[in-house]
């Protein structure tokens, strides 16, 4: 009896991180199956994919799938170890007993919250499937990360919303004002945030805050590439100031270009370029 207990606990704490896991990869993965999406419905027949589109999918599309067949097996294995074997036959009915992880890794849809943000049919059908048993309850380490998923599906949709606002902005904080109004009613505490990213010479105040999530959020605006450039050699720097403040320690910057001078791969190899912290990431948003 010890060793069923035992076995269950394990098993939910189990699906709690590698749910984690896979919502850490599902915005990359999503990302590339629109890129590949767009690519098949505006190219030629017979074309052949770019080599960045390939490489792409063959970097994030394997541990998806990694993380996406060690759910279904843990649910498995929660599953009977908890008795509930009704409950078991019918997560088969709805799953299939062969679990198919390359196609559940591929099988993306549009959230209706925003336009054009993917997410993973199979992570939301298992999430509603083990609603019922409470899993993620007492989770609030991923209640927090749900939090960033939204705030980064705000993000990579800034030309949307900038575009539905009726502006045509000519500098960043017409942006960011348009993206701040979204952000603050969806998180509260981004209405009236405070930071302490003070320095001896300068102090440091990022676009748009949100304490709940410990995120700080810096806008670049480019209407030339060599404005681009610049940008992102500003955001380098900016990376030393956003020290201090122990309330936050996840950073986003977002570039919002008037045209698409680079395209995201030759965006993305630039940001590596400048070797920022793990706990930054880059938005790449060609607008109007």
């Amino acid at each position: 009896m010890q060793f069923q207990s035992t076995a269950i606990a394990t098993a939910t704490a189990t699906l709690k991180e590698l749910f984690t896991e896979a919502e850490k990869l599902v915005e990359e993965v999503g990302q590339y199956e629109q890129d590949w999406a767009h690519w098949s419905a505006t190219s030629e027949d017979h074309a052949i994919p770019p080599d960045w589109l390939i490489e792409k999918g063959e970097e994030v599309r394997p541990p998806f799938q990694y993380v996406l067949e060690s759910l279904y097996l843990c649910t498995v294995y929660m599953l009977d170890a908890s008795g509930l074997h009704e409950y078991l036959r019918q997560f088969y009915t709805r799953f299939g007993r062969t679990f198919n992880a390359q196609k559940a890794a591929s099988s993306f849809d549009i959230e209706p919250f925003f336009e054009f943000t993917p997410h993973n049919k199979f992570l939301q059908d298992l999430r509603q499937f083990l609603t019922p048993l409470n899993i993620f309850q007492d989770s609030s380490r991923y209640l927090r990360l749900s939090g960033v998923i939204y705030l980064e599906n705000v993000l990579r949709n800034t030309a949307t919303i900038v575009q539905k606002s009726g502006r045509t902005p000519q500098s960043e904080p017409e942006v960011y004002k348009a993206v701040r109004s979204v952000l603050e009613a969806i998180f509260p505490s981004a209405r009236s945030p405070k930071s302490n990213f003070l320095k001896s010479a300068q102090e440091y105040k990022p676009d748009v805050l949100i304490p709940e999530l410990f995120a700080a959020i810096e806008y670049k605006f480019a209407d030339t590439e060599q404005k681009l450039k610049t940008t992102i050699g500003q955001i380098a720097d900016d990376v030393k100031g956003y020290t201090g403040d122990l309330d936050y320690h996840l950073f986003y910057a977002v570039f919002y270009t008037k045209k698409d001078f680079w395209g995201p791969a030759k965006f993305d190899l630039a940001w590596k370029e400048k070797d920022f912290p793990s706990n930054w990431r880059a938005f790449y948003i060609v607008g109007t």
